[in-house]
């Protein structure tokens, strides 16, 4: 879908009444999360890992591949798996793409090279069985520059939140016609909504969001999206997009309040009926970031001995807090079970 010139955008843009009901509930949703890192500190922990680490597996997901969420979870915020399979495999790069945009410039756009970066490594060839690193494309990756004008729309008076959409739709077309390109264009979107002063948090999960907002419309999302790649027909796309973003940042900000509510009942549970609570509080907040650990770096992290660490593990699995799903005869790893579960829900 080519982007219409700034002059004159807003009118030509201008929206039906159900669009813009669908836009006010999509902001009102993405509203919801703005205080949870004023009302429950650790969100921001949440966010970074658990949370992330649930989008990249709906999105392997929503691609026809079975993950393990526990297994993800398992290798940390900078996984670098040894020969994974291909469904992790895919997982590992996802989130290695939300990574690669967490740590570039929010105020920057989002220039081709950095797109076609994304696109290129989505699914990690470069850990694929007797893989190469990839070369990169001889020039610019199709459809790359839809996303250096966002800028431009947002800068004529464009609602954030439909910049978003009508980018990721523009990007739907012209975009390489590969597996890659509509979970990119997902994982880019998180990007650019960051990049617009939009609570990024709502738009983690927006594969099965999408689908779930497009079950009413003839065809659901894959006849939605053939109309936007063949035909540019952006308004039943933007209204299918404004809902799934509605259900999105709806589904995070309950995850993350019952989360809360998980946590804060096993603190009052530690602090109740464990002696000398106070290390035990740091490794169930340790678990928190990363509800998949193994002993050697709940230690390090905590600064102390294995022995010491596998102590600390024991009271909590006294409580039922946490299970061992070691496997093995070395290398103890816990799993922070009841958290995981309420991801999976």
């Amino acid at each position: 879908m080519g982007q219409p010139p700034a002059t004159g955008l807003r009118d030509q843009l201008s929206l039906e009444p159900w669009l813009v009901s669908r836009l006010a509930a999509a902001q009102e949703q993405l509203g919801r999360l703005w205080p949870l890192p004023q009302l429950w500190p650790a969100f921001a922990q949440l966010e970074r890992g658990p949370l992330l680490a649930r989008a990249a597996a709906q999105e392997v997901r929503h691609l026809g591949l079975e993950v393990n969420l526990a297994e993800l979870l398992g290798l940390g915020p900078e996984p670098r798996p040894t020969r994974p399979a291909k469904a992790l495999r895919w997982a590992v790069g996802l989130t290695l793409a939300f990574r690669q945009l967490e740590a570039a410039d929010p105020s920057a756009p989002l220039v081709p090279s950095l797109v076609g970066q994304i696109c290129l490594n989505l699914d990690a060839p470069h850990l694929a069985r007797g893989a190469q690193a990839p070369s990169p494309p001889a020039g610019p990756l199709a459809g790359a520059a839809v996303w250096t004008l966002a800028p431009r729309m947002a800068g004529a008076g464009i609602a954030p939140l439909m910049v978003v959409g009508l980018t990721l739709a523009s990007w739907e077309r012209e975009g390489p016609d590969t597996p890659q390109r509509s979970p990119a264009g997902r994982v880019l979107a998180w990007g650019l909504a960051r990049g617009l002063g939009l609570m990024p948090t709502g738009f983690l999960g927006l594969a099965p969001a999408l689908m779930r907002a497009a079950q009413d419309q003839p065809g659901g999302l894959p006849e939605v999206l053939r109309e936007v790649r063949q035909g540019a027909a952006w308004r039943r796309w933007l209204g299918v997009f404004l809902g799934a973003v509605e259900l999105a940042a709806q589904d995070v900000a309950n995850t993350a309040l019952a989360a809360r509510e998980l946590y804060l009942g096993h603190q009052d549970m530690l602090t109740t009926w464990v002696r000398a609570p106070r290390h035990p509080l740091r490794l169930l907040e340790l678990f928190l970031t990363r509800p998949v650990l193994e002993l050697p770096l709940a230690a390090e992290a905590l600064g102390v001995t294995q022995r010491t660490a596998g102590l600390l593990a024991g009271k909590l699995l006294d409580q039922g807090l946490i299970q061992e799903i070691t496997g093995q005869q070395r290398g103890r790893r816990f799993a922070y079970a009841p958290l995981i579960e309420l991801l999976e829900q």
